[in-house]
């Protein structure tokens, strides 16, 4: 698999990763990165220049290569120590890239998420419901903050990648805002964002930006086959990936073109309603992974089309009928966030969703 690295084989009844896409790679497994050439140089220029920030926030589309670069830099950090040892935290020379050799004790650990000295706070799967819960606890981050209770067990830097930062609530959002205020030394803090608007003001303000964005029609081309076997992308696909990896390497699923076909179809055809094209994706969203997975293709179309329709009536100067489609997409996000939080019933959310939008294309076709 170019690029890549695995250790160990997945185990009958692991925990499942978050978003990750079946035959893929982890994103801790991949030892290079395509695309994101400027991310990398403006981390290694801090590095090289010893005035790397303790906390960086990793900006971009889902599916760009934020997860890959946190764990790449990482790597390269915790690297540092093995490299050539000592207690500076800096190296010796100015290395041009973050690669790290495969057979390095620190891929190892890394790939197969054992490194003493990186710790990773995500969304904790719950075995008894069998699904991912909603947010990231305030538990969980305190658990996982408490890598800086110890001392580097190499000696040398000690990291946290965030994934994704987006999962923080208001209270796990805040203890971590206090580690970042008062950072502990040979301390980095990478984290992940797909929404920068959703998280605290106070933790944008104390980490460095990097931007990441989608990646070009030529490097899917060529990452997609390579880390995951397939063949060829075709046009089609590679449009609709939109720059993203993850997106692309999941359009290889026909189950899924097909059930994205029908969600375009029945938002093409607004204001008319397709009832038995609205239930076949209300009854899809409905329950489990893969009703959550779904309902988040779902809402993922609902906005690209959201996103189109408000530009194309801005642009035509119907301002009004603009705002209107904006107001319904900000209401829309707001209550599909509150949907797992409750427990609320993703079928009828659909069916909601599709029937107010009708109304709303409806009035603007008088």
């Amino acid at each position: 698999m170019a690029g890549s690295v695995r250790f160990m084989p997945p185990q009958p009844g692991e925990v499942p990763e978050i978003d990750r896409v079946p035959g893929a790679p982890h994103p801790r497994e991949m030892l290079s990165l395509v695309g994101q050439s400027a991310a990398e140089a403006s981390f290694l220029e801090l590095y090289n220049a010893h005035k790397l920030h303790h906390a960086f926030l990793l900006v971009g589309p889902e599916g760009v290569g934020k997860a890959t670069f946190a764990y790449r830099a990482a790597r390269f950090l915790l690297s540092k120590a093995e490299r050539e040892g000592g207690d500076a935290l800096f190296g010796v020379g100015a290395p041009e890239t973050l690669d790290v050799a495969p057979e390095s004790r620190t891929a190892h650990l890394v790939a197969n998420d054992a490194h003493p000295d990186l710790a990773v706070l995500r969304r904790r799967y719950d075995p008894k419901t069998k699904k991912f819960r909603s947010e990231i606890s305030v538990e969980d981050t305190r658990n996982t903050l408490a890598l800086f209770e110890k001392t580097s067990a190499f000696g040398g830097w000690r990291v946290i990648i965030v994934d994704a930062a987006d999962d923080l609530n208001t209270a796990s959002a805040n203890a971590l805002l206090k580690t970042l205020e008062e950072p502990p030394a040979r301390a980095v803090f990478l984290l992940v964002t797909h929404q920068p608007q959703k998280l605290l003001p106070t933790i944008r303000s104390r980490c460095r930006t990097l931007a990441f964005s989608p990646l070009a029609p030529a490097d899917l081309r060529a990452l997609v086959p390579a880390i995951s076997g397939v063949a060829a992308m075709d046009e089609a696909a590679i449009v609709r990936a939109a720059g993203s990896v993850r997106r692309a390497l999941r359009l290889g699923n026909p189950g899924l073109r097909a059930f994205l076909a029908t969600i375009d179809d029945v938002l093409g055809q607004l204001p008319k309603r397709r009832h038995a094209e609205i239930d076949r994706i209300a009854e899809a969203s409905r329950t489990g992974p893969e009703g959550e997975q779904a309902f988040a293709d779902f809402l993922e179309a609902v906005e690209s089309w959201l996103d189109r329709a408000v530009r194309h009536h801005a642009s035509a100067g119907d301002v009004l009928r603009a705002s209107m489609l904006a107001e319904f997409w900000a209401r829309m996000s707001e209550n599909a966030a509150r949907l797992d939080a409750f427990n609320l019933d993703r079928r009828a959310f659909v069916i909601t969703l599709v029937d107010e939008l009708a109304t709303l294309v409806s009035g603007g076709q008088r």
